[in-house]
């Protein structure tokens, strides 16, 4: 079975209090859908998030807000924060490490950086005519001179179509870009 990949760079989701905590009254304000119409956006904000050993700037602000505070960063980045932040799937946040997060009208520690536990986002009926279960790991094979096979895909079950979230670290490894198309092999 085939499914397309979106690359995700380093990008921060946060809750409605801590947008007001960072950017005041302007809030966050959107600039374009990531996938097709509705769902989640990019935002035109940024913030800064520090570390015990450095800093990175134009972290893109995700919308809309969720229930919970979390930056998703790569491992790049947890080199330069000087942090060793966990792989964990998206909402799961009670491992994260602790960060500065820096806007234009404040600031906060707090713990939300994960390194994002690559997985697929599947639509219900698709799941149930393939054998597929939420939170089933599965694996992932992509074509080309630097195929990879990912291993520890994580299945999310839920919402419309159907499609392979990696971080830019990983798809870079392998050679793949937004759109192409990779492999789920039978486990």
């Amino acid at each position: 079975m085939q499914v397309k990949v979106m690359l995700s760079n380093h990008h921060i989701h946060l809750t409605q209090e801590m947008v007001d905590r960072l950017f005041g009254e302007k809030g966050i304000t959107f600039r374009n859908y990531l996938a097709g119409d509705g769902g989640p956006y990019a935002t035109n904000e940024f913030v800064d998030l520090e570390g015990p050993k450095g800093k990175i700037t134009q972290i893109r602000v995700l919308g809309p807000c969720r229930n919970y505070n979390q930056a998703e960063i790569l491992k790049s980045d947890c080199f330069k924060l000087g942090v060793d932040a966990p792989v964990s799937s998206s909402g799961k946040t009670e491992n994260a490490v602790m960060l500065k997060v820096i806007g234009p009208c404040g600031e906060a520690e707090i713990p939300c950086g994960i390194l994002a536990q690559r997985h697929i986002h599947m639509d219900k009926e698709t799941a149930e005519q393939n054998g597929f279960v939420r939170g089933q790991t599965v694996k992932v094979k992509s074509r080309g001179i630097r195929a990879i096979t990912f291993e520890n895909v994580l299945v999310t079950v839920g919402g419309k179509g159907m499609v392979m979230h990696v971080d830019t670290e990983e798809g870079n490894a392998a050679l793949i870009k937004n759109g192409d198309m990779v492999e789920i092999l039978s486990e």
